[in-house]
């Protein structure tokens, strides 16, 4: 969001490689974007995968390259970014944007725009629903549910919508080629495969998520009748799955002639799901922007009182005066209250509201005051002399705090006043402490982070050595103490490694750097990993307070003699494959941890590590998850999914990241440890080169 003060900040925007300056400049340059214009301004960053941003940058749109694959799919839950565009020859937004500007307030929690002929290939519904979860706007109770809403939503929309087909009538294997045939022919065509479809989502105040599938076909809006009649599907955008999504979907409404179809979904009662990102973080702005001017002490408050008689507010007043309440600011009516609270002088700790005014009354003003993050929580006590339960319930449902009947009773008023201004003083002072606390932890997060290689340092050590590597690494919610790294020993070998400390929290944190001091603390990375493990023990064991320890893998790659030697102390065993034939086979793992025994010896293993040969190395959060079904990612099922990627990926190289990505899918959002992969395979050009 904007900084303070800044009206029209500069977009940030990631640009996925192969995509150059020119072609990103000239789709930020037109009006379908950034509707203000403020896209030809735009600072771009390029990078080859997620990896290659700054997660501490907030992006406002992520271009990336046409007829994508899954790779860039990831950037949906990796990526600091919340609107995904494809950036396709024939581009066409003009019934769809602009998608946003760079004005404080986007439009949507996530949005993800691709060509048909591009988002017909990949698992949307699966990957928009994983970035959903992971955004917090749904629940992980509730995402099957909406996967499936979606999916059929999505599907009918791509068919029926952006390719207009008919998939009516008997279904005969002649008809099925068919339709298989005229697919293909349509993705082709400029017309209908260059459409764009695009979805998007939003969480709303009141906790339903909504979810819109927007395409740029004719459009048909079906008959609101219940139960739902048969729908002839030459005219129908959606088709026969329409009852189905609707029975899986709190309210379906369609908008723009049938060619959006929006999904409501209810919360789920037993999960507690967070506010919307963007109010959240415009709270924050507001509690930011209050600075000094914070409230220290109850009797200091500024007191806002709302009443269109003025021997009321004088009551009120000199009540309150007599407590020793002095900054007080008066407003006639409902229309005047709400200019007195947002005008930038005032900002009132409390607000005395009279529901029955002239021009806007307080039920209107307490719902437009709810709705502002700046006065999210500041307490308003409405006065009335309604004898009706009804008024009264009402405007606690819009958002007041507490009630005082008139005519007041002096006691009262002084007593609950000062009840309200002592809990928001307290409020403060917890919040202030809150931000304080989450400050230290996120650079303590910040330094573990700098520990951890960068994409552009671990790719340029690989080619250096012949060898594409590629990683992925999230931090828990709380600080962990997973790292690993990678230490140049010559010309021919390079040394690897992965840690994982025991615990969470800042001792888990400071022993990850105790660590990272001792392998770094000079330049010998012994070419035995057995006597090199033996020596940062024996240095770990003085340093480690009782009770705590590392498991630890080192290795070393020989890219001549194409070997890889390790030891190991109680690490998850590593996975050795074969790029050509697809085997897959675990490593040997066992071991002492680290810090545990002082005289501890370890082994050094050695085997054959060739051109088509990769290695995986992984933290246990990957096999100690239990993920949507249930189970657990370990054993024989590890080694099928790497093995499927592998097939699907045609021996591709960015193992780590298509296995963080199908890992992500199917996890819950707060994992209970630091989720570290990394894949290190050599690269066959580089090394006949060499």
């Amino acid at each position: 969001m904007p900084t303070t003060g800044e009206a029209n900040p500069r977009p940030l925007v990631a640009v996925a490689e192969p995509l150059d300056q020119a072609r990103a400049a000239k789709v930020m340059g037109g009006q379908h974007i950034f509707g203000d214009g403020a896209g030809a301004n735009a600072e771009l960053f390029f990078g080859r995968s997620p990896e290659d941003f700054e997660h501490r940058n907030r992006y406002q749109l992520c271009l990336i390259p046409s007829e994508t694959g899954r790779e860039w799919l990831g950037a949906l839950v990796r990526l600091n970014c919340n609107y995904f565009v494809e950036c396709y020859d024939g581009l066409d937004l003009g019934d769809l944007g602009p998608l946003r500007t760079a004005k404080r307030g986007a439009n949507w929690d996530l949005l993800v725009c691709m060509s048909t002929q591009s988002a017909y290939q990949l698992p949307m519904a699966r990957k928009f629903v994983t970035a959903l979860r992971h955004r917090g706007i749904i629940h992980d109770t509730i995402a099957p549910t909406v996967e499936m809403a979606v999916q059929e939503a999505f599907a009918n929309s791509m068919l029926h919508g952006n390719l207009e087909m008919n998939t009516t009538g008997h279904l005969s294997m002649d008809r099925f080629n068919e339709l298989g045939e005229e697919t293909a022919r349509r993705l082709a065509s400029p017309i209908h495969g260059g459409r764009a479809i695009m979805l998007t989502a939003k969480k709303r105040r009141n906790g339903n998520v909504e979810i819109s599938i927007h395409d740029q076909g004719r459009g048909f809006v079906p008959p609101d009748e219940t139960p739902l009649p048969k729908l002839p599907g030459a005219e129908s955008t959606f088709g026969r799955g329409l009852p189905l999504i609707r029975s899986l979907c709190h309210d379906v409404t369609f908008d723009r002639g049938g060619r959006t179809i929006r999904l409501t979904f209810a919360p789920d009662a037993s999960a507690a799901l967070p506010l919307n990102t963007n109010f959240v973080a415009g709270l924050e702005a507001a509690e930011r922007a209050a600075g000094e001017g914070d409230l220290r002490n109850p009797r200091d408050a500024m007191i806002l009182i709302a009443d269109d008689t003025m021997i009321s507010r004088e009551i009120i007043a000199s009540y309150l005066r007599s407590d020793g309440f002095t900054n007080l600011v008066f407003a006639k009516d409902g229309e005047d209250a709400l200019a007195l609270a947002q005008a930038q002088k005032h900002n009132p700790d409390l607000i005395i509201l009279d529901i029955i005014m002239p021009k806007m009354d307080g039920y209107e003003v307490c719902k437009t005051l709810r709705a502002d993050p700046l006065f999210a929580e500041t307490p308003i006590i409405a006065q009335t002399a309604l004898e009706e339960n009804e008024g009264r319930t009402r405007i606690f449902e819009d958002g007041a705090t507490d009630l005082i009947l008139k005519p007041l009773n002096k006691a009262e008023m002084i007593a609950r006043t000062r009840i309200h201004l002592e809990n928001r003083l307290l409020v403060k002072q917890l919040q202030a402490y809150q931000e304080r606390t989450q400050s230290e932890l996120e650079m303590a997060r910040d330094m573990q982070e700098m520990l951890i290689p960068k994409a552009e340092q671990y790719r340029g050590t690989g080619l250096e050595y012949g060898m594409t590597i590629s990683a992925s690494f999230q931090m828990s919610s709380e600080l962990g103490g997973d790292m690993w790294g990678l230490a140049p020993i010559d010309d021919d070998r390079l040394g690897v490694y992965i840690v994982d400390f025991a615990g969470h929290g800042l001792g888990a944190a400071l022993n990850t750097f105790r660590l990272h001091s001792l392998i770094w603390s000079d330049d010998q990375h012994d070419d035995d990993p057995g006597v090199y493990l033996e020596s940062l023990n024996r240095h770990l064991k003085g340093l480690l307070p009782v009770g705590q320890y590392a498991t630890m893998l080192y290795g070393v790659i020989n890219r001549t003699a194409e070997t890889f030697r390790y030891a190991s102390a109680a690490c998850t065993s590593p996975v050795l494959g074969n790029i050509k034939t697809g085997e897959t086979t675990f490593l040997d793992g066992s071991g002492v941890p680290l810090g545990v025994i002082r005289d501890a010896r370890y082994e050094t293993r050695e085997i054959p590590f060739g051109i088509d040969n990769f290695l995986l190395l992984y933290s246990d959060a990957l096999i100690e998850t239990v993920l949507d079904d249930g189970a657990f990612l370990e054993g024989e099922r590890l080694l099928k999914m790497v093995q499927d990627i592998i097939s699907e990926t045609g021996g591709m190289t960015d193992l780590a990241s298509h296995l963080a990505d199908q890992f992500m899918d199917r996890a819950p959002v707060k994992l209970h440890d630091d989720f570290t992969v990394v894949s290190l395979q050599p690269n066959a050009l580089t090394r006949s080169g060499k």
